[in-house]
């Protein structure tokens, strides 16, 4: 931590409670120092104004400077795709490889798309986007508290709430990131349009089932799963229960039922159907795995340890876990102190809220209330019995919950200052809660800037150790090159697109694609000419066999800065290395290292070779799990075997799934080098290819490596 950080830190939070104290004076009158007192409408009228304000000032702060200090690939990835869109032509790139069965279909990066006709692909960009995001969530949430009918006041006071982050985590899912902030206002647009159409007639009532159809088409085609534990098991359960209460209604007062609601509900179950079908149909013409999408039941143990961790990761995006040894006697232990409490009483305030709020009401607020309660249960639900969440990190698996968390959190809202009939013990606790999370902007939103304002900036573009790198690579002259996931995406937004750095791991002792979220065409040889760098920390160095890859690639200039080591070779890695490029256009060879997997015989290094004796029988090869377009190809196997007198030492083959599935297989019966090739046909892509070579133990055999190429007539 900078010099004088802490003393900073201390300063901030005494204004962190002053302004508490000020708010809980302003909207409940009491002191929670002093004996209560008075104030007047006017003061509470003008003050509220005055605290959104402030809280939309420090959002577009965050959104503009203090995420620099946070940002990452994954809050990339909407520049990637953006570009990729652009280069391609393709509003779902072909060669784009989704992950989960989630197709971006109006997402964050489709505000960048237009952008890139006149501007860098860079952080401002991103910048952009957020901002238009932002204001889409602040508009939504507008229209979804005027359904829960709030007064003014309370309509404020969500959006001051929201405004102000909450958390750090919590603004990351909703602002930052703003992959949970677009789920929440594709919600809240769902509703209103909704409601607007069971209100309508005439040409109105056509607009706004247009609009609500196409909410749901969206929402549906991008991921049905998703879609309907978040909008259409909700929309069905809460329209359905209002069409009963209607019918209830109709019969106690024997009058005529209004079949609206189900006339609205046949419009929805049409809607979803086709964003279904779009879904399936667009899904056969891209690369996507099915991810999350394939979760299984836990067991009661597991569901238990699930359950501790949500209540964890609630109290993280209530801002309510104090750092780990911070002082407890100073104003920044009583804040700490202060959220923990008012996370905790969350935790119970919030259900009680969404009960209190469910009456056997038809309106739209009793709409948006079911609609919550729905969504929020079902998924909770399948967070505490299945493996959906990766519990490891209850922090952000919990952001599932985030969507269904903003309607309640105004239904919170709109109870403590709405609400009638209250106990002076609970307008007490939602006050103070309340009062809380309308002042949590300067700890979400300016943190952790506070602690760097030493850090030089350019225009708006903070110099951040990541911002540094990039400026290092453009200063190096260099164009493209590979990293670890974590810092391939960024570096490319960061350097405003000069320097492509594309995402890969390292894969016994060598670079490999990392496909996911990321377009194949980056991994072919054509996708550049020219030198190519590979970036890794000091950490990830010692998983990297640079003599096999300077055998491969040729001998690299070494650069460092800060904790990275950039290894310059003097053409594209794409070129060299086996495994990169899916069509196989040119020859790639697999050779033998010591991290070739195989179960019997030994690595020599002088022969580069892996080498089974007689008597040694089993998997002398195999590997190296190579995902292959659809084509025929040929599969060359360098074997030298010996042994007098032997006609059966063994087989090579060719398989997918593990092992279970041979695409081709042919025995090794003569003794001598030989180069053994096997041929590959298949009419669908193919994932977890393997070359395998299997010793009978009836004679000595070599494995020198396998060569494999697109076949020399398809290449024709």
């Amino acid at each position: 931590m900078p010099a004088g950080a802490g003393r900073r830190t201390a300063e901030w939070k005494i204004v962190y409670f002053a302004i508490t104290r000020y708010t809980v004076q302003l909207f409940f009158n009491f002191d929670p120092l002093m004996p209560p007192r008075l104030i007047s409408g006017n003061l509470l009228r003008r003050g509220l104004p005055l605290l959104l304000a402030v809280n939309l000032l420090l959002l577009g702060f965050y959104l503009a400077i203090d995420y620099q200090l946070v940002y990452h690939s994954d809050a990339a990835v909407k520049n990637l795709l953006a570009q990729e869109i652009v280069e391609t032509g393709q509003y779902f790139p072909r060669d784009w490889n989704y992950i989960n069965s989630d197709l971006w279909v109006f997402y964050t990066h489709t505000f960048i798309i237009p952008l890139l006709g006149f501007m860098h692909n860079g952080y401002l960009a991103a910048l952009v986007s957020d901002l238009i995001t932002a204001a889409l969530i602040l508009h939504g949430t507008w229209l979804l508290s005027g359904l829960l009918e709030l007064s003014r006041t309370a309509r404020l006071a969500g959006m001051a709430v929201l405004s102000a982050g909450i958390s750090l985590i919590m603004a990351e899912h909703v602002y930052g990131q703003a992959a949970y902030g677009s789920m929440y206002y594709m919600a809240c647009y769902l509703l209103y349009s909704y409601w607007r159409l069971l209100r309508a007639s005439g040409h109105a009532r056509l607009l706004w089932g247009a609009a609500s159809a196409l909410v749901l088409i969206l929402v549906f085609w991008a991921n049905p799963q998703r879609a309907l534990l978040y909008y259409g098991l909700p929309l069905l359960a809460a329209a359905a229960l209002q069409q009963g209460l209607e019918w209830r209604a109709a019969r106690t007062g024997a009058r005529r039922v209004r079949w609206d609601q189900a006339g609205a509900i046949l419009l929805a179950l049409a809607a979803m159907a086709a964003g279904i079908a779009i879904n399936h149909a667009t899904l056969r013409h891209v690369h996507a795995s099915a991810g999350l999408t394939v979760i299984s039941w836990l067991d009661f143990n597991g569901m238990l340890k699930n359950l501790q961790a949500v209540i964890n990761g609630l109290l993280a995006l209530f801002d309510g876990l104090p750092r780990t040894n911070g002082k407890v006697a100073s104003l920044a232990g009583v804040y700490a102190a202060l959220r923990l409490v008012g996370a905790l009483a969350l935790l119970a305030l919030l259900p009680w809220a969404l009960r209190r709020a469910l009456r056997p009401q038809q309106g739209s607020r009793q709409l948006v209330v079911v609609f919550t309660a729905v969504a929020f249960g079902a998924s909770l639900f399948v967070m505490l019995t299945t493996t959906l969440a990766d519990m490891s990190s209850p922090d952000a698996s919990v952001r599932y919950l985030v969507p269904s968390l903003l309607p309640m959190l105004l239904i919170l809202i709109g109870t403590v200052i709405d609400g009638e009939g209250l106990t002076p013990p609970q307008r007490l606790a939602g006050g103070a809660v309340l009062a809380l999370l309308l002042t949590s902007g300067p700890t979400s939103l300016v943190y952790p800037y506070n602690e760097f304002t030493h850090l030089e900036r350019r225009g708006l573009i903070l110099q951040t150790p990541d911002q540094q790198v990039a400026n290092f690579l453009r200063e190096q002259g260099l164009k493209y090159g590979y990293a670890t996931f974590w810092n391939a995406g960024k570096q490319s937004v960061l350097s405003a697109g000069q320097v492509r750095v594309r995402q890969i791991e390292i894969e016994r002792g060598l670079p490999q694609p990392l496909r996911k979220l990321s377009s194949n065409r980056w991994y072919q040889p054509s996708a550049w000419r020219g030198e190519s760098f590979l970036m890794l920390r000091e950490s990830e160095l010692p998983a990297l066999d640079q003599d096999l890859l300077a055998r491969l690639a040729g001998q690299p200039r070494v650069l460092r800065t800060q904790d990275m080591v950039i290894l310059v070779y003097p053409g594209n890695l794409a070129d060299v290395l086996p495994n990169w490029d899916l069509a196989a256009g040119h020859l790639e060879h697999f050779p033998i290292s010591r991290d070739t997997p195989h179960q019997v015989g030994r690595l020599d290094p002088r022969l580069g070779a892996l080498v089974a004796e007689p008597g040694e029988s089993g998997a002398l090869h195999f590997g190296p799990q190579r995902s292959v377009l659809a084509g025929s190809y040929d599969v060359g196997f360098d074997i030298e075997t010996a042994g007098a007198g032997k006609n059966d030492f063994g087989f090579v083959d060719i398989t997918t799934e593990a092992g279970h599935r041979v695409h081709a297989r042919q025995t090794i019966s003569q003794a001598g080098r030989q180069h053994v090739v096997l041929r590959l046909d298949t009419d669908q892509p193919l994932d977890q290819l393997e070359f395998r070579v299997f010793s009978s133990g009836q004679g000595q055999i070599i494995m020198r490596g396998v060569d494999f190429v697109r076949h020399a007539q398809e290449k024709s």
